[in-house]
């Protein structure tokens, strides 16, 4: 049976694009998640380029990978954390677990679960100092999706976890373009104070991905009706 969420987004998007478009698109989904799925958790065969290297695809049973962004943050996620092997690593958001077994702390405001500390980012006041900060499509959510929306607190956000680093520290996090539009204008206009921003952009009909100029994702839109991104940007801080 299919969730009250679900339903919702169903009837909303039959409006704005119609029920021929709507039936196409949830169609493919449902054909491109079975052929998926029974290849799922097996060594990664495919590669995209990011920053000069080959970089497997993600493909994973949580959160269907293969259908979404999750296919590149997961990859570019790992590797971040294997550069930083015996680091003292922050993770905001639970999303690593889910994917293998992790050491470092992890903040998640929502996600009960055992280990992860339930704080919002910008109340963080934790004792030690990390070599990594690392974020996976969760700051477009501050202040968006919460009882009081703040389009300025992403920005906060971003702050307050700068403050959290040791010197020479690394501020990692993936964004996807189009789902936040103040996380979205702050990364065009440099306005979080970002080191270095890569960009990722999606295939129209395959969760193919290739690196671009940032300036030539911005704008890209998001898919609220599949709920997945076409644009990405991988952000960097470091100290």
């Amino acid at each position: 049976m299919l969730s009250p969420d679900v339903l919702r987004r169903l009837k909303t998007f039959t409006r704005e694009r119609g029920p021929v478009e709507v039936a196409r698109s949830s169609g493919a989904w449902g054909v491109q998640w079975a052929i998926g799925r029974a290849r799922a958790g097996r060594p990664p065969t495919k590669t995209f380029r990011f920053d000069g290297e080959n970089v497997p695809y993600a493909h994973e049973v949580y959160g269907y990978t293969w259908m979404n962004e999750r296919t590149v943050e997961v990859s570019l996620g790992r590797e971040v954390m294997r550069r930083h092997a015996g680091a003292r690593v922050l993770e905001i958001g639970n999303v690593l677990a889910h994917y293998g077994p992790v050491e470092h702390t992890v903040v998640d405001k929502y996600e009960r679960a055992p280990g992860v500390l339930n704080i919002d980012v910008v109340d963080l006041d934790l004792p030690e100092r990390f070599d990594l900060i690392v974020s996976i499509s969760t700051l477009e959510h501050v202040g968006l999706d919460e009882a009081v929306k703040d389009p300025d607190k992403p920005g906060r956000a971003i702050q307050r976890l700068r403050g959290l680093l040791a010197p020479g520290g690394l501020l990692w996090v993936t964004l996807p373009l189009g789902y936040n539009p103040a996380i979205d204008e702050g990364l065009r206009t440099g306005a979080f104070g970002f080191n270095r921003q890569l960009a990722l952009v999606r295939e129209p009909r395959r969760n193919v991905w290739r690196e671009v100029p940032p300036e030539e994702a911005w704008g890209t839109e998001y898919d609220r009706l599949l709920y997945a991104a076409h644009g990405l940007v991988v952000a960097e801080l470091q100290t």
